[in-house]
């Protein structure tokens, strides 16, 4: 399965926005990436639910997703939420070396997304019943969740409100025995150009936040709900 899986990411790097390079060269962090990935699903294989990503960006993860999510034999929705217009005004919370600004990242649109996922292999059938993708921020598009309950929960949005709604909204609906990935949390570089993150993730969990477990392979910070 997993040659598989790397052949159609040999397609990542390319520009949405262009036509693809037939023939890149998959990285050691995209193989790394996907590998994470894959043991995070299989901690869930026996949990019923979706998979819901918040921060598409260019659509890289939601397509290793996707894949992982077409081999499965468990039927699972896959969520992709994002503005698709960038950032939203940061807060106080996010200052640092980075400065992040609004508008930062609007690098494809919902379209360019659809198209990468069809682009890399995956049948068309599936793209357009499997995989939902919401257009808008957060505060606007995930109180309107339809989906079942979340068995994976992957959170990539880099800002302290964008963390704040993210959670707020979607926490309740994880299942007991799901998993909320952090995609930045306390790793070094992370915690210096995103700081928001941390404050966001520490303050909602509070002391909740010592059971959150770290991928060595990846550094990745994840937790696994324990009750209702």
């Amino acid at each position: 399965m997993l040659m598989g899986i790397v052949g159609l990411l040999r397609r990542l790097r390319f520009d949405v926005r262009k036509t693809p390079n037939p023939l890149p060269r998959l990285t050691h962090a995209e193989a790394t990436h996907l590998l994470y990935f894959k043991r995070m699903l299989s901690l869930v294989s026996d949990i019923e639910g979706d998979v819901v990503e918040c921060g598409v960006g260019r659509g890289h993860s939601l397509l290793a997703f996707a894949i992982l999510l077409r081999d499965e034999e468990k039927v699972r929705n896959l969520w992709g939420f994002d503005s698709f217009a960038g950032f939203p005004a940061p807060t106080e919370e996010d200052h640092s070396p980075r400065n992040p600004r609004a508008g930062e990242w609007a690098v494809a649109s919902r379209q360019d997304v659809h198209r990468l996922l069809l682009q890399a292999g995956l049948d068309p059938w599936f793209v357009d019943t499997r995989v939902v993708l919401v257009e808008g921020f957060f505060q606007d598009t995930l109180p309107h969740y339809r989906g079942r309950q979340i068995a994976l929960l992957h959170l990539d949005v880099d800002l302290y409100a964008s963390y704040r709604s993210c959670l707020t909204h979607l926490w309740p609906k994880v299942a007991v025995g799901g998993v909320v990935l952090f995609d930045e949390y306390r790793n070094t570089m992370e915690n210096i150009k995103f700081p928001g993150a941390a404050k966001a993730i520490d303050e909602f969990f509070g002391a909740e936040a010592s059971r959150l477990r770290r991928d060595e392979s990846s550094g990745k910070f994840y937790l696994v709900r324990t009750k209702s």
